[in-house]
């Protein structure tokens, strides 16, 4: 997909519901040659990689080694740097007291998705700026949009049985990895620490998915809008879209399937 088709579809997605957040992409990098030639700007020193997904989500561009990496949790999972002892034993997670006891921390280890690369570094920037495909898409935004996502999902793919969360490593394990290994989408509830240094507000989850679904999910936001959006909201749509200059989905006032529709 070029540059311009991702652009129409972020556009399309940001007018069929509201975001407060840039759409992000996400895309691995494996060696210094194509580090170089990514088109973002260069981390120094280091950053938590879930800054540098809020980073890109408030329009900027940017890449990152793993010496730039400010947390080694996100690094371990995102395969740019090899996963030591402590960590494949659970015993890391046991020290934190995030769990009852070793076996519990080690059933959680086992269960946590972590890429099986060995990767150089990550790029993440607005999606619309990518002139390649990324390999991960993210939102971070409220419950209601998290539906409309799932809704749209739910409209192309069908129910999903396979959503992993912990409320631990949000945006690395559970909204990176866990589409990327598993090629489908996640749910995260984020986690105490990407609350922390990310300074999401408290209102807010987050949705990651491979990039090949991006446009079947803007597609299945906008089949189900007239049958899920109450009649505020189908006007606030409408009033995007006439903004933008472009003529809105087929919309109809005071008919939605839990009104209209009689159950039986």
């Amino acid at each position: 997909m070029d540059k311009a088709a991702i652009s129409e579809a972020v556009k399309e997605m940001n007018l069929a519901m509201k975001l407060d957040r840039a759409i992000v992409g996400v895309r691995f990098i494996f060696d210094a040659n194509e580090y170089k030639e990514a088109e973002a700007k260069a981390v120094i020193g280091k950053m938590p990689y879930c800054v540098m997904v809020r980073t890109a989500m408030a329009g900027k561009s940017l890449k990152a080694a793993a010496k730039n990496f400010g947390c080694n949790g996100a690094a371990r999972a995102l395969g740019v740097v090899e996963l030591d002892e402590m960590t494949l034993s659970g015993r890391f997670y046991d020290s934190l007291g995030l769990y009852k006891d070793l076996p519990t921390s080690k059933d959680v280890r086992r269960n946590a998705v972590f890429c099986e690369h060995k990767a150089y570094g990550v790029m993440v920037k607005p999606l619309e700026q990518y002139s390649e495909e990324p390999h991960v898409v993210m939102i971070v935004t409220d419950p209601y949009n998290g539906m409309r996502i799932i809704q749209g999902y739910t409209y192309a793919f069908g129910f999903n049985t396979a959503y992993r969360m912990s409320g631990n490593q949000a945006i690395c394990s559970e909204c990176t990895c866990v589409p990327f290994e598993t090629n489908d989408i996640n749910v995260s509830l984020l986690c105490a620490g990407t609350r922390f240094k990310a300074k999401w507000r408290d209102d807010e989850m987050a949705i990651g998915f491979p990039f090949n679904q991006f446009l079947s999910i803007v597609s299945g936001v906008c089949a189900t809008l007239d049958l899920t959006e109450p009649n505020e909201k189908k006007a606030q749509i409408e009033a995007r879209f006439s903004a933008a200059g472009r003529t809105p989905p087929v919309i109809h006032y005071n008919k939605n399937y839990y009104t209209v529709l009689n159950p039986r």
